[in-house]
This record gives structure tokens, sequence and C-alpha cells, in this order.
């Protein structure tokens, strides 16, 4: 039995979307050629694909946003493919795009099975399974060894019910199996899957980072209790921090670079620096094994420290992307990140002595902003003088505690899914603010500080 692991394509008026590797799933304006630059790596499919591989199944990913695939290519190539399992990754705002995708892809494909997995499709496994007959499965949080059980069931006794982290239809029933514990050892994992067609179109280039530039995780988790951080609250269903081993981190980093002449590497950890004997490790071995590429990583600035950042700017560290979100402390409080801003401040400006770049995210409208509170973060940039910036609209996705919360208040002001976009629309009520307010201030920022 043949998979197809699909990122489907998405745009909607005229704008292009990132879902799958993207914890922020949102939509864009076409930047160069009619495309968007930011193009982030669809590391659960790509770890999918891998598994499978090596267990021996016959596995196609087709990433239509990366290869700028229309709908129509992506449907001749699923029928030129003849698969039994069709698994799909939805996120939220592109939901109705993707379920739409996946009713014309079963009526098409009618002999295949059709799964969706991602947080969306997660947090209403049943609802979706009940309205939409011609999904058959969904495949529950991180979902590698949940897809790896499920297509050896399917290749052979079909029995469905020891298969951890699956909902799936039995004739009139919904069922929902037990919960799959997250992966405990991220070393018995593959590899993901690289030899993609558009392997070099996968670009975080924050900072100036060069390109070609290739994604990869040390880790997997994060212990800290933000309630807008969606892959710790969904796909984990847990704040557990997992590493991997820094020897096979940094054996990984080298043979991506001998093999695919990649020009530098960003760490997309959830967050890189939680362990600081698992830096120091990979700083350790990248300085062992001679490499000499720029490598970037997203940390949290408040847990760095001098010597550490030393250590990681001795080992090639090019630029580092830290989350602030807001640089008022009542904010942060409410939203329970809680940063230490005094010391993140200090050492941005360490970070930034040390000839290391630095990227800033800021989210805009999360409980608590005022006009003041966006005054504060403005002075903090002021301050720091970051190399980059990023701003998004803070968005409550499903199954997060800021959706929960904020749907429990009535402050929620669609049920739209595709509103559900924290680059291009505000649904959240504030106190003081309404939505036409932070979207104007996010434009603002975005244009780079015009036409406020």
């Amino acid at each position: 039995m043949r998979t197809i692991l699909l990122n489907l394509p998405w745009r909607a008026n005229n704008r292009w979307g990132v879902r799958a590797g993207s914890r922020w799933p949102f939509t864009s304006e076409a930047e160069e050629n009619n495309y968007i630059k930011y193009i982030p790596f669809p590391f659960f499919l790509a770890y999918s694909a891998s598994l499978l591989k090596s267990n021996n199944k016959d596995v196609k990913l087709i990433d239509a946003i990366a290869g700028r695939l229309d709908e129509q290519r992506v449907m001749d190539e699923i029928k030129a493919a003849g698969p039994g399992l069709i698994v799909i990754e939805t996120s939220t705002p592109s939901f109705d795009n993707d379920i739409r995708l996946a009713y014309e892809i079963k009526r098409k494909n009618p002999y295949s099975r059709t799964a969706l997995c991602g947080p969306h499709a997660t947090t209403y496994a049943k609802d979706i399974l009940g309205r939409h007959d011609y999904i058959d499965f969904i495949l529950m949080g991180e979902y590698e060894y949940t897809l790896l059980s499920l297509a050896k069931e399917l290749g052979g006794s079909g029995n469905l019910r020891p298969v951890l982290g699956l909902a799936y239809r039995d004739n009139e029933d919904i069922l929902v199996n037990k919960p799959r514990p997250t992966i405990e050892n991220l070393d018995d994992l593959p590899y993901p899957e690289r030899q993609l067609p558009d392997i070099y179109r996968y670009n975080d280039g924050f900072a100036g980072l060069p390109v070609p530039n290739v994604q990869m995780w040390s880790s997997r988790g994060c212990p800290y209790q933000c309630i807008f951080c969606l892959w710790p609250q969904v796909m984990y269903g847990e704040r557990k921090y997992r590493k991997r081993n820094p020897e096979d981190v940094v054996k990984e980093m080298e043979r991506l670079i001998r093999e695919f002449n990649f020009k530098a590497v960003y760490f997309d950890d959830d967050t890189f620096n939680i362990d600081k004997a698992h830096v120091l490790g990979i700083c350790d071995g990248i300085k062992r094994r001679g490499i000499k590429i720029p490598w970037a990583a997203m940390a949290r600035a408040d847990l760095m420290e001098e010597e550490l950042l030393r250590s990681m700017a001795g080992a090639g560290l090019y630029a580092l992307k830290y989350g602030i979100e807001s640089a008022d402390s009542k904010v942060l409080k409410l939203c329970k990140k809680e940063m230490d801003l005094l010391h993140a401040e200090k050492m941005i400006k360490y970070t930034k002595d040390l000839g290391i770049k630095v990227h800033l995210t800021f989210c805009l409208g999360l409980p608590g902003e005022t006009k003041q509170s966006i005054q504060e973060s403005i002075d903090f940039i002021g301050r720091t003088k970051p190399d980059s910036l990023q701003f998004s609209l803070a968005t409550p996705f499903p199954g997060t505690e800021f959706f929960r919360d904020l749907e429990g208040k009535g402050s929620l002001l669609s049920a739209n899914w595709p509103d559900y976009d924290g680059n291009n629309k505000y649904i959240c009520r504030t106190e003081e603010l309404d939505a036409l307010d932070l979207e104007k201030v996010k434009s603002f920022f975005s244009s780079g500080g015009r036409g406020l």
C-alpha cells in the first residue's frame, strides 16, 4: 500500500498561506516572483515519511506550498501515484480550503483512505469525522508513530483499536482511541526526509541568514506556560521538553551541509536554549567537526547567559530569534509568559555586542494589551535595536488556553476559520483596543513604520 503525505496548496484573496512546519499558520502577500520567501520545513510530514520508509513502507511526500503546485497538478500527482492512504496536514486558517480539497481528492480517488492531521484536526477530531464522511481517520497530536501503526494495520489485520492517537469511523460509530504518549527518545526517529524536489525552497532567512538554509530540530517541546502557544498544548498535549543527543544533531547538520551544500542552518526548536548542557554539547560538536557555516536558533532571551552566548558565538552562531511578544510585564503575566524583561534586554544587547544578529518577535493584542503596552514594546525596540523584527496578531487557535479563555468570555469576534490568520486579521476583543486599531498597528510595523 502506498501512502501519500500532503501539504496542500493554499491561496486566499491573492495571499499565499503556510501551514505544515509553522507553529503560527498564516497567509502573506507575495513578495518575490509572485511567491513568498518564508517557507517552513514540514517537519512532522518529513519525519513521518522517513519513519515509514525505514519500515519498508511505500511513501511519497507532496509539498504543494514549497513546490508551488496548483490544485490540478496535485490532483494529477495523486491520481498517478494510486495511493491506498492519503494523509493531509491541516490547520485552523486553512481548514476550509483543506476540507474542500480533501473532498475533491476523495471524489477522484474513491478507493483511497483519507486521514487528516495537525492541530485543528486534533482538536476537532470527532466533529470532523461526524460532519465529513469522506474523511476516514484523524491522526491526533504528534503523529509519526500513529501513522506508522495505521499503515501497518491497513496492510495487515485491519484492527484499528490498538492504534494509539487515532480517531476513526466504525460503521455508524466514531471511535477515539487512547492518546499516544509523546516520543520519549527522539533519537529513535530516523532523520526527516530531505530527498524532496523543492528542498532548496524551504527558507527562514531572517536577519540575512544565508541561503540556501536548512531548518533542523534538536529538541521538541517547551516547559513554559504561554497560553497562546499551539504545539505544546495541542500537538504535544503537554509541556514536556525532549532533546536529541547533541552528537547526533551535529552529525545530521554535517550530513546536510555535505550532501546538499546548504550555506546555513536554523534550529527551529520550540525553545533552543532550555538546557544549557544540550546547547554546549552542540557547540562542542560543531567545533570538533570543524563545521564553519553560520547557524541560528529560536531562543528565550531571559534564559541566556553571557558564557553560553560566548560559546555559541565561538561555534559560528550567526543570529538568534528571540520571542519577546510584549515588553509590558503585565501583558506577559496575563498570557503566562512572565519573562524577565530586564535580563532579556541585557542579553539582547550582549548578543549584539558579540556580533550575533538579533531578530525579535512581538505578538500584538495579547490579553491586557493597551496603547501604553504597545508603546512599551516600541520603546523596547528602540533601546535594543534588533537587526530584524516580526509582528503577529494574537490568534487564539482552538485547543489552546487562549482560545478557551476568550470563548468563555464571549470575546471571540469570529467563528470563521479563515479569519484565524495572525498575519492579517485580529479576531479578539480587548478592553481598550479594537480589531482595526491593532490591524493598523500591525500594518504600520510591517510596512517599516510607514502609514500609521
